[in-house]
């Protein structure tokens, strides 16, 4: 019912505080039937149980003329008024500051609240009779005879007289706190339900930040190296050099839009992904000429399907940087993607493989690398795996695996 490591006395966070009138935060901010709660409610609406005292009492000395009839109504009225609407909630504080077994509490507070009505009945009457006193002193009081009840009819019309004013003290006692009361519980699991989402969505966001900080690092890598090569090209081969700056530019147009977009960093499909690395070995092939060969193969159906942004475009560099460039001749470059295992359990495979200059010492351990082990841990956990290993007849295999998404 009642959460352990929150103090009764300490205001409750805005979406789990309850009361009795959406309005009025002076009180409905601390636990229902707490000490904090209770004397701020008495104050609430004892202020309008004196204001009704006195608008009572000055009645009674406008019709009598007496000064001190009117202080003495006007008090005793305000006192009973005030028993009315705080001595229920004082007496259900008590009972919850207890501690008491849940049953007992809940049980404990229902009285509480019944015993203010009852107590509220008690002094109305006291305030009745002293006035009754006073009006008859004045030979003022009509005494009303009342019909007894002898027949259904009378029986069923004093029940309907009564009704009203039962409706009466049971909210002036509290009666209507006993549903924030009850509640409170509910309240609360849809408060943690609550922190839980924003703390799931802050970690996402702290994700993302990661993720766009590492792809920035990977981002400018190859501009740096086309850059470097068509500056060798322009006094040696200008025509290759403008060819190689032609490439560029329509890397640079598959590419650049999708990481500037506002979801680019974080989103991206297949099908994007090997655009981006098609033009980019198309730009790799004016740079080394008839040396590249290039072999793509994305099967229908799955170019749409989720893939995490710039992680491909760094193997495919990795091949180009490791396999093509430093073995003589003709070197081909295969990139590829499927999807394995079974139904329930369904994997995205990409592979890069190459039949160039193959496994060096250390070449696993690099930037490039590393930065895409960081990317799949934010992103997938142990449940992704980047693998680098020699190819069967020579070269080297990076083969990509990450669990299979379907996007949303």
């Amino acid at each position: 019912m009642r959460e352990p490591s929150h103090p009764l006395d300490q205001p409750l966070p805005s979406d789990v505080a309850a009361g009795e009138s959406a309005f009025i935060q002076f009180y409905q901010k601390y636990v229902v039937f707490s000490w904090s709660w209770a004397w701020r409610r008495t104050v609430v609406f004892g202020a309008l149980a004196v204001f009704a005292g006195a608008l009572f009492g000055a009645s009674h000395g406008l019709h009598v003329r007496v000064v001190w009839e009117a202080l003495v109504v006007t008090l005793v009225c305000s006192t009973a008024n005030l028993a009315l609407v705080g001595a229920g909630p004082m007496l259900a504080a008590f009972v919850r500051h207890r501690a008491w077994p849940l049953k007992i509490e809940r049980s404990l507070i229902v009285a509480s609240v019944i015993a203010g009505m009852v107590l509220g009945v008690v002094m109305d009457d006291w305030a009745n009779g002293v006035h009754d006193r006073f009006m008859a002193a004045h030979g003022s009081l009509q005494h009303v005879a009342h019909a007894q009840a002898s027949d259904l009819h009378s029986i069923v019309t004093r029940v309907l007289d009564i009704v009203p004013d039962l409706l009466i003290l049971f909210v002036a006692s509290g009666g209507l706190a006993l549903q924030g009361y009850f509640s409170e519980n509910k309240r609360w699991a849809e408060h943690w339900r609550h922190v839980e989402l924003l703390r799931m969505s802050l970690q996402k966001s702290q994700a993302d930040l990661r993720l766009t900080l590492l792809q920035a690092q990977v981002e400018p890598h190859f501009l740096f190296n086309t850059l470097a090569s068509v500056r060798s090209l322009v006094t040696t081969d200008p025509q290759r050099a403008a060819r190689t700056i032609d490439a560029l530019a329509q890397h640079l147009r598959t590419t650049l839009p999708k990481i500037r977009a506002e979801t680019g960093v974080a989103q991206s499909t297949l099908g994007e992904q090997f655009a981006i690395c098609s033009s980019y070995l198309a730009l790799m092939k004016e740079r080394v000429g008839d040396r590249l060969l290039v072999d793509i193969s994305l099967p229908p159906g799955i170019s749409e399907l989720p893939f995490p942004p710039l992680l491909l475009i760094s193997l495919v560099e990795n091949a180009i940087k490791h396999g093509v460039e430093p073995k003589p001749g003709v070197t081909r470059v295969w990139l590829s993607a499927r999807v394995t295992g079974e139904r329930d359990a369904q994997r995205l495979e990409v592979r890069v493989e190459d039949d160039g200059a193959g496994l060096k010492l250390g070449m696993g351990e690099g930037t490039g690398l590393t930065n895409i082990r960081a990317q799949l841990r934010v992103r997938f956990g142990a449940a992704a795996s980047l693998e680098l290993f020699e190819r069967e007849g020579g070269g080297v295999t990076a083969k990509l695996t990450v669990p299979l998404e379907h996007d949303s």
